[in-house]
């Protein structure tokens, strides 16, 4: 699977006009920058009722983004932290999400260009 569905990214072009893209993918590169951000801490508090809020938020971001790789993977941090699961399972989940973003900020800026 891709890191970015471009299919997704050029309907999202469609819809909002090229010209406005860049801006709309810096607010996305801001948001969920700041969000990812938050993944660890929250993790290390054990704050899973939080954790489960932010990987929704991530879910539903990254998925009008076509960042399908990452969207699966806040959905099962977003399910694990619903059903409570171990710790061993949160950060492990917390380490493939934080990875996932990165390379998709990575290339969403490099787009953004």
């Amino acid at each position: 699977m891709e890191l970015l569905n471009r299919n997704t990214l050029r309907q999202l072009e469609a819809d909002i006009g090229s010209d406005m893209l860049p801006m709309v993918i810096g607010v996305f590169l801001d948001e969920v920058g700041q969000q990812r951000a938050q993944l660890v801490p929250l993790l290390q508090q054990q704050s899973w009722e939080a954790l489960g809020r932010l990987a929704h938020s991530l879910k539903s971001s990254c998925g009008s983004y076509g960042a399908e790789v990452s969207q699966q993977q806040a959905a099962r941090l977003e399910q694990a932290c619903r059903e409570g699961d171990t710790p061993a399972v949160m950060e492990a989940l917390v380490a493939q999400l934080e990875a996932s973003l990165g390379d998709v900020l990575g290339e969403l800026a490099n787009l953004r260009q």
